[in-house]
């Protein structure tokens, strides 16, 4: 019998012999029990296999499920996004692209397969970013925050990129992956930030920031080559006048057209930066000797100097160039640019369109002009000016037919200060409109005081610059100055010269009107020193025009002053305004002036300006035969 020999050996071990047959009947059973056992257990553990099988077949099934959910899901959030993933080989060639890297760029992701797009060759990136990415690649490490851009059917796009090295079973490296997102928005808004922190918005050239580094920078290149650099500081002459008569739009045109001009202008080594308003400066580098510097601030001065078109129409505006120059003015770059502005200044008192050069002495003015500027602030806080009026006469008949305010300042330390020390000073620092304002509203309570009193004095006449004529709230202060005094607007005559007003005829035209309307008298001051169109001349509502000093001091033995003179009495009579003769001084130019015609005269003979207390109100009693007979 072919027994199995396990079993074989269960019989022996109980003394068994399969051939015998079963005359042991205990050992028998004994024997059918184990086997009986052995079954159970063996079906035992082929249930507890089977149940163990068919558990983790239902596990790795669920797995399997979960694992391709979360492919479906990170699919359709890489689909849906501006973000991607990328994969490339160890020669940098790209083996895969999710597809949103079609979304964010509009190219497909098979474009780029086989390529070695990340070779950062055909990608727009700063210098430093491309070596970090060299860096990182070369010694195999991961790199993160990679800003590349590119050209794509969408414009120029910007990308963040971040990468980790891939390496196999045993450790070699095989690739990279990464992913990408569009940085498009966040790069542009970085950069627009960076503009606008080191150029200027208007004009697109460097900013006062930029400037400082540059000039900095330039120093200190200058100090090691022992070379020269040399400050050009550029006031615009008239700007203002521009951007109050035609308006903002008109001014910051301008600025573009002159930004421009200067950029065109300059040459290799020489910076153009805007610090604001209608400043700019030039920086030179390796500058040369003072005639060459010379010759470039001419060039400039001349550049500025050509008309500009603004609303169809042709203005001339010249630049005033002051220049600072290193080793020998200054060590560092804002002392350069404050003796350059120093030098500007200077250069303005001169006339438009005019070059100076920083010196020693000007340093001394330029401190003493600061430090009366600071004290005229203080002075109209302080209350320091004062009015002095100078007496007007009709030359027929003699009486006081006006007065004009003069204003003064009564300075602490250094006494009573002429207009001329400090009005010039006012223009060019934006002190001219308050003391204008003060100057109107003194004026109007004195007229008051005199009516008060029982005075009469027929008008009283105050100056304004162009920079009053031309401001938006002229009119409105005149109106509160006569309100607040309780003044008829017939006693108050506004004297603006006939340069100012040709500056924006049209605009004078307006505000000339509004005045007259209002019962204001209008004069117009320094008469024929300017260039007035007599077509202008006859629309405008002035009532009287003032012969200027320079024309009286040759009469009555000057041809050409003869001839001037008696030229605009006559035309203003044909007008139908009145004429005032200022700055005599003589008999016979009161006489001669009488003669001709003119209706009142004004000057150092018949009286010089006065404190209120102090004016004369006796008619006039040097005239001694009837006028008008020449």
């Amino acid at each position: 019998m072919d027994l199995h020999p396990l079993l074989e050996r269960q019989l022996r071990r109980l003394g068994l012999d399969a051939a015998s047959g079963p005359t042991d009947v205990e050992r028998w059973t004994q024997l059918l029990h184990g086997v009986g056992r052995a079954y159970r257990e063996a079906e035992q553990d082929r249930y507890l296999l089977e149940r163990a099988q068919d558990i983790s077949s239902r596990e790795l099934h669920a797995q399997a499920e979960q694992l391709r959910l979360n492919e479906a899901r990170l699919a359709s959030l890489l689909g849906l996004s501006t973000d991607w993933v990328w994969e490339q080989d160890k020669q940098h060639t790209v083996t895969y692209v999710s597809e949103g890297w079609e979304a964010a760029t509009g190219l497909r992701p098979s474009v780029f397969l086989g390529t070695g797009w990340l070779s950062l060759d055909r990608l727009d990136a700063a210098d430093e970013v491309k070596l970090e990415y060299r860096r990182c690649v070369g010694q195999r490490l991961p790199f993160r925050d990679l800003t590349v851009g590119m050209d794509t059917p969408r414009g120029k796009r910007f990308f963040r990129l971040a990468g980790q090295p891939l390496l196999d079973d045993q450790g070699e490296f095989v690739g990279y992956r990464g992913v990408g997102s569009d940085a498009t928005e966040a790069t542009l808004a970085s950069r627009r930030a960076e503009q606008m922190a080191r150029f200027d918005t208007l004009t697109n050239l460097p900013n006062r920031n930029m400037l400082n580094d540059a000039l900095r920078r330039a120093l200190a290149r200058a100090r090691r080559q022992g070379t020269r650099v040399a400050v050009a500081f550029i006031d615009l002459d008239g700007f203002k006048h521009i951007n109050d008569n035609l308006g903002h739009a008109a001014g910051d045109e301008l600025l573009r057209v002159m930004a421009q001009r200067l950029e065109q202008t300059a040459r290799a080594g020489e910076l153009v930066a805007r610090l604001g308003g209608d400043e700019f400066v030039m920086v030179v580098e390796n500058a040369g000797p003072q005639p060459a510097l010379v010759a470039m601030g001419k060039r400039v001065i001349e550049v500025l100097g050509t008309p500009v078109r603004l609303q169809d129409r042709d203005f001339r505006i010249s630049g005033s160039v002051g220049m600072s120059v290193f080793p020998q003015d200054a060590e560092d770059g804002p002392t350069m640019l404050r003796n350059a502005d120093a030098a500007m200044y200077e250069a303005k008192k001169s006339g438009a369109g005019q070059l100076n050069f920083y010196t020693a002495d000007l340093a001394t003015r330029a401190a003493e002009s600061f430090s009366l500027e600071t004290e005229l602030r203080e002075a109209l806080a302080r209350d320091e000016l004062v009015l002095h009026y100078q007496p007007k006469f009709r030359l027929s008949g003699g009486a006081l037919a006006g007065v004009e305010a003069l204003v003064r300042w009564q300075h602490p330390q250094r006494g009573l200060l002429a207009p001329g020390d400090f009005i010039p000073l006012a223009e060019q620092r934006g002190l001219i409109l308050p003391i204008g304002r003060w100057v109107m509203a003194a004026a109007c309570r004195q007229m008051r005081a005199w009516k008060d009193a029982g005075r009469e004095v027929g008008h009283c006449a105050v100056n304004l610059s162009a920079h009053h004529f031309t401001s938006e709230h002229l009119v409105e202060e005149v109106v509160a100055a006569l309100a607040r005094s309780d003044v008829a607007a017939s006693a108050l005559e506004i004297e603006v010269t006939e340069s100012a007003v040709m500056i924006d005829p049209a605009r004078a035209h307006r505000v000339m009107t509004r005045l007259s309307d209002l019962g204001v008298r209008i004069a117009i001051d320094d008469f024929g020193t300017g260039h007035s169109s007599l077509a202008y001349l006859k629309r405008f509502p002035a009532r009287t025009l003032k012969i200027d000093r320079s024309f009286v001091r040759g009469l009555p033995d000057d041809a050409n002053d003869i001839a001037i003179t008696q030229a605009v009495v006559a035309m203003a009579r044909s007008l139908g305004l009145e004429t005032v003769a200022e700055g005599v001084e003589t008999p016979a130019q009161l006489e001669y002036l009488r003669r001709i015609g003119c209706d009142e005269a004004q000057g150092y003979l018949l009286g010089r300006p006065v404190a209120a207390a102090a004016l004369a109100w006796e008619p006039l009693t040097l005239l001694s035969a009837p006028c008008g007979t020449v």
